[in-house]
This record gives structure tokens, sequence and C-alpha cells, in this order.
């Protein structure tokens, strides 16, 4: 602040001068208040997509593989997926063992809450051919070359009975590269329900009409040219 002294009529008095106000400069408008900018930018610029939903498992991301993980042969995709195959096969075994030791080791207000949380990947009907696989495996019903089939095909094949589990071998059934294909056309023929008495008999009885009805007709020719 600026002062100056000054004399009026013998006396002494300060003269103080107050700063100009000045006026604020205004801030200059920003891309997002100019229509103009806007409306340039929005045609200039491609609409931009949103990138894809990455595929989760349980929850959890699932990466895709590197580059160099990827095979880049027909032997090499056939090797590797063969690998995660028998991986996944073996991995369904294990949930049936590990469902195999709960039956026996929990409570049964255990085992309804196992059941309970386990509804959310797969039922009762699942857990149940998971275990009969895997006990069918572990003693020795089935092959466990044929472990790599599938729970699904071991779980069928532990069905059959001891002679029907021979007549599959004898039909060479019973190896591990085995479709359940296969396997659900045996259990067809196996247990495809055999007539019974009362219906083959009335079969022979209609059968004898007809056979009946062309005698007939046969005789009835046989006059007209008699005649």
């Amino acid at each position: 602040m600026a002062k100056r002294e000054a004399k009026v009529a013998g006396k002494d008095f300060e003269v103080v001068r107050k700063p100009r106000l000045r006026k604020p400069k205004e801030p200059p408008p920003s891309l997002a208040m100019s229509a103009y900018l806007a409306t340039v930018m929005a045609e200039a610029a491609p609409p931009v997509e949103p990138p894809p939903e990455p595929v989760a498992l349980d929850g959890d991301l699932f990466p895709p593989l590197p580059e160099s993980r990827i095979p880049q042969t027909v032997e090499e995709f056939l090797t590797r997926i063969s690998e995660l195959w028998e991986d996944a096969q073996q991995r369904f075994l294990r949930i049936g063992e590990l469902l195999s030791i709960a039956e026996t080791r929990l409570g049964e207000g255990e085992r309804a809450a196992l059941h309970e949380g386990l509804n959310r990947r797969f039922g009762k009907s699942a857990r149940s051919q998971l275990m009969s696989a895997y006990r069918a495996i572990r003693d020795n019903v089935v092959p466990p070359e044929l472990a790599a089939t599938g729970y699904g095909t071991v779980y069928m094949l532990a069905r059959l009975t001891d002679s029907e589990r021979q007549q599959a071998a004898e039909r060479g059934l019973l190896r591990p590269d085995v479709r359940q294909s296969e396997i659900r056309a045996f259990w067809k023929d196996v247990r495809a329900p055999s007539p019974s008495t009362a219906t083959r008999r009335e079969e022979l009885e209609a059968r004898r009409a007809r056979l009946l009805l062309e005698i007939q007709r046969i005789d009835d020719e046989l006059a007209r040219l008699i005649d």
C-alpha cells in the first residue's frame, strides 16, 4: 500500500492510496464446455466397442493360452488334448473318491450340508455316478485302463453283471478307446426284455390263424380247378 506524507496549514497528515481492483480474467472454456469441439471430436473419433467379457470359471478368470504354449501341428494338438482329457478323467475319479470318503466320515447333517453346497455344480445323480465309477475302478470291477473312457462309461460298465461284462469283453468293448454309445448299444442289446410265454402263445396263434386262412384259400382255388 503506497503512502505519501503532505503538509496542509502547518499540519502533517498521511495520504493513503488504495490499490485499484483488477477485474479477474475469465478462464478459457474447457473442452467439455465447448459444444463445437465436442461435435468435432464425436464426428472424428469412431465409436469404441466395449471389450468382450472375460471367460470365467466359478468366478475365477480363465486366461487364454499364451502364444508360446499353443500347439502348431496336428500331432501336437492331438497330444495336448489327449493329455488334458486323461487328466480330466483322473480328476473325475478323484472327485468320486472324495465323495465316497465323505459318505463314511461325515455325519448326516454334515453330508446334507455338503450335498447342498455341491448342488450348485452337480446333483445327486452325478454324485452317484462319480462314486460308482470310482469304486468300480478301485475294486477292479472295471479294468483301470478304462478310466480314460470317462466316468459315465465306467458307470455303465459297473452296472452290468459279471456275465454281461464277460460278453462285453468277448465283443471287444473293454478297451480304453471305447465310446459310450457302443456301451449304450450293448446295454440295450443284453437288457432287451425277452418275450413272455403268453406273448409267444399269442404270436403262434395269430400265425396259425393266418396259415389256416391261406390253406382255405388254396382249397377253394383247387376246387374251382377240378370243377
